[in-house]
């Protein structure tokens, strides 16, 4: 047994770093330096979580909870602290899912007709976990629509890429706000804790590609990565993504999708990331997305929120309270990404 994991280890390594030979050699990888610029505007930080709260295996059908969060953080230079909080909010919603009963949500023609549209993409594998993760997702978009829409100079950050799923509704709600960031020269970003992609052709994700590259570099920079054809796509992506070092040390790189409009300058935008990027417990991760990733996920922290409210409506309609606390669920989900553990971790 410990021979072969000695073997698999070394051979583990060995492709590594062949992997990043081979990337250092190339002139493809083209980082670009940048440094502060003029003083931030304020961002909007906005961040989802979700859980299963009930489950009936029978009819596999689940109910769950679904939280978007967002604060909204001004940089001043001369106060201390330096950001500034200004506003928090969060909203709660509940979603019915059971992708093998579509008739189960006749109460709700509007809801049918999406989780129509939705079987067209989502994996035959988890179907279940794949239509709560999309649910969540257009929720986030919705919050960001009504911030688009009431405020204006504002950088509006999302966690996670900027994807979506091509179905009417996302798409009108994208294209809301796209509209309103135009009207109200704000700029739509999404900054993913983490990031898979594979679109620089090596071994490596493009993510431990430029980590390995920059890590000697004790500046700020970003990159590029190329782009994929919006066709090929299952889940298309808004604007232009690169990945960046939003601090001299950061606790890792970033995947940055950014919405460029007119006149906007990404060496620009990338400075204002940055200045909200310079707290010590978070160096190079936007300090306003922790507060948000907080606000969040204590959903998934309280694992008793609502269940007072789903005994009382199961009693309603007749349910014995056997039946109620059979399919309870009260366990927290477990994040496996080792930066959303730590984020996990730090902000309990």
């Amino acid at each position: 047994m410990k021979k072969s994991f000695e073997t698999f280890l070394k051979q583990i390594k060995k492709t590594q770093a062949r992997a990043i030979k081979q990337a250092e050699k190339t002139r493809s990888i083209q980082l670009q330096e940048f440094d502060y610029q003029e003083i931030p505007p304020k961002m909007i930080a906005i961040d989802g979580s979700n859980r299963w709260i009930w489950n009936n295996p029978d009819l596999d059908a689940r109910i769950a909870i679904l939280r978007t969060a967002y604060v909204i953080y001004d940089y001043q230079k001369n106060p201390s602290p330096e950001l500034q909080l200004v506003d928090q909010n969060s909203k709660d919603t509940t979603l019915l899912v059971a992708p093998r009963s579509p008739d189960i949500h006749n109460y709700d023609q509007e809801l049918k007709k999406f989780n129509a549209e939705l079987q067209r993409v989502i994996s035959r594998t988890n179907p279940m976990e794949q239509t709560l993760s999309i649910h969540r997702s257009l929720q986030e978009f919705k919050i960001a629509e009504e911030l688009a829409d009431e405020h204006s100079d504002s950088l509006i950050v999302m966690d996670g890429a900027l994807t979506y799923v091509q179905v009417k509704e996302f798409e009108n709600t994208i294209d809301n706000i796209l509209r309103s960031c135009k009207l109200n020269n704000n700029i739509l970003i999404g900054v993913s804790k983490r990031n898979t992609t594979r679109r620089l052709k090596f071994e490596l994700t493009d993510e431990a590609i430029m980590r390995e590259i920059a890590k000697n570099q004790n500046k700020m920079v970003y990159m590029e990565i190329p782009a994929i054809d919006k066709s090929k796509q299952k889940f298309p992506t808004l604007g232009t993504t690169y990945l960046a070092k939003l601090h001299a040390t950061p606790v890792k790189t970033f995947r940055v999708d950014v919405a460029l409009q007119a006149g906007q300058e990404i060496g620009t935008i990338m400075s204002h990331l940055a200045y909200y990027s310079q707290v010590d417990s978070f160096p190079g991760y936007p300090f306003p997305l922790v507060d948000a990733h907080t606000i969040a996920a204590l959903l998934r922290r309280v694992p008793d929120m609502y269940n007072h409210e789903l005994i009382e409506a199961g009693l309603k309609i007749g349910l014995s309270e056997e039946e109620i606390f059979k399919y309870m669920i009260s366990h927290e989900n477990m994040e496996k990404d080792p930066f959303h553990r730590h984020l996990d971790e730090v902000t309990r």
